[in-house]
Parts: C-alpha cells; structure tokens; sequence
C-alpha cells in the first residue's frame, strides 16, 4: 500500500518561532531517504521555500490552501489556480469599509509568490489568494460579507502566533486543501493518506485523508474532528507518530 503522510506547518510541523527545527529537518530526510512519502499541506506562500529548503522532498509541496504546488526538484511553481479579476474587485468593493488590518495579494512576481497591498496590486497580474488580517472579533462580519459573493473559498482561522488576530484567506472557488491533495493522491497513485494539522483552516484535511491527527495545541474544534490527538508541535508530535506508525522505534 502506497501512503502519502500530508502535514501543514504553522502550529504543526514549525516551532513557537515559526521554524523548522534542525533535528526535526533531520529526522524528516531520514523517512523520506527510507522510502517514506511526505510533503506538505499549507496556507502559506513564498516563505515556505525557505523554511523547508533543506528537505529532500520527492513531490511538490501543496502551498496557499490548495492554489498552486511548489515543485522542489525544477524550483518552481506549478498548477497554479488563481481568483479571476473581476471578482477580486467584487471583494474589494465589498470590503472598502471593513475595518482590518492588512489585506494583501498573494501573486507570482520573477518567479516569486509575492505579498502586496491591495491598493498596489497590477490587474495584470493573476491573483492567487487574498489575506486579511484582522481582530478576531470581527470575523463574524467578515464570514457574513464573503458569503454573498459567488466564485470563492474561504478560510478563518485564529493567528497561531498572536492573541486577538485572525487571518482570512481567500482562494478560487473549490479549492481547498482537500480539493488539491484529492488532485495530488491521484495523481501520484498514493492508496492512503495521513494528515496532520491545528487550525481551522485544517478541516478539509480532516474530510478528504484516509486518517487525520491533531497536534495536541490544535484549536478543539479540530480535535474534534480527528482521528486522534498526538503530541504538540513544540515536541516534534508529527515525526513521532510517523517513526511509530512506520515501526522504525516503539
């Protein structure tokens, strides 16, 4: 049987510093140098090349909630998804008088996903995903605005690394972390697939994986939905559960 093990980053994989520790970096190439299959499921953007660029990853990773993969092997992106035009400036319009903190553009710039205000996005330019950072207190409204508008997906999920923030993040219609690892296990013949994750935005994993586990800091409501709850990020719960279930240690 062929298992893809699927984990996202913030809050599952990543340490309190939002970083890859070195010997968890280790203990990932030796799994996949084994034979293990691994890659990742995440919200974020161009950082992630970056943080995971020390892996010795075999396929794509999955980046912005399913927008587009980031192939290793030839660096750069591929399959990418973006929002048409003319709806990001319906979400524009709708939210002129939303009161948030940033609102940002995720687009592909020299080769780059880059991070730009709203206000200096070229509607020339696709638009992969939008980001709003705003009080949590404010997510209520922000759901009820987003909903009326056709041709989009979207995610609201407490910042990992901050009290009373939130982040939005917007995508095409359909897609989602689930939509675009349905894509990656047929098309790489993977028979099972184990995920790990924290956040809200972390559901669709829950609903598309064969089996799926909460870091013991996930928000409940993912707890909830998992299989089972492992050990937290900050004692590398992901690498643990995989050397167990792959029966390199008791």
């Amino acid at each position: 049987m062929r298992v893809l093990y699927v984990s996202d980053l913030d809050g599952t994989l990543l340490n309190k510093n939002q970083e890859l520790d070195v010997d968890t970096c280790k203990q990932i190439n030796q799994l996949i140098d084994k034979g293990i299959n691994f890659t990742i499921s995440t919200g974020r953007g161009d950082s992630t090349k970056n943080i995971l660029k020390d892996v010795h990853f075999k396929y794509p990773i999955m980046i912005l909630n399913g927008t587009l993969n980031y192939d290793f092997d030839n660096k750069k992106y591929v399959d990418k998804m973006p929002i048409p035009n003319d709806v990001v400036i319906k979400i524009m319009q709708a939210l002129k008088n939303f009161d948030y903190k940033t609102f940002e553009i995720q687009t592909i710039f020299d080769g780059q996903v880059k991070r730009i205000g709203i206000n200096n996005w070229d509607k020339k330019s696709d638009c992969l995903a939008l980001n709003i950072l705003h009080n949590t207190e404010k997510s209520q409204e922000l759901s009820q605005i987003l909903s009326k508008i056709k041709g989009i997906n979207f995610f609201i999920h407490k910042k990992v690394y901050s009290n009373g923030e939130s982040f939005c993040d917007i995508v095409l219609e359909n897609i989602s972390k689930a939509s675009r690892l349905k894509i990656f296990k047929e098309k790489y013949n993977f028979d099972k697939v184990i995920a790990f994750g924290d956040s809200e935005n972390d559901l669709p994993l829950a609903e598309s994986a064969d089996e799926f586990y909460a870091v013991e800091n996930a928000a409940e409501i993912v707890k909830k939905k998992a299989t089972d709850v492992i050990g937290s990020c900050y004692e590398n719960g992901v690498v643990k559960f995989i050397l167990k279930n792959e029966k390199l240690y008791q």
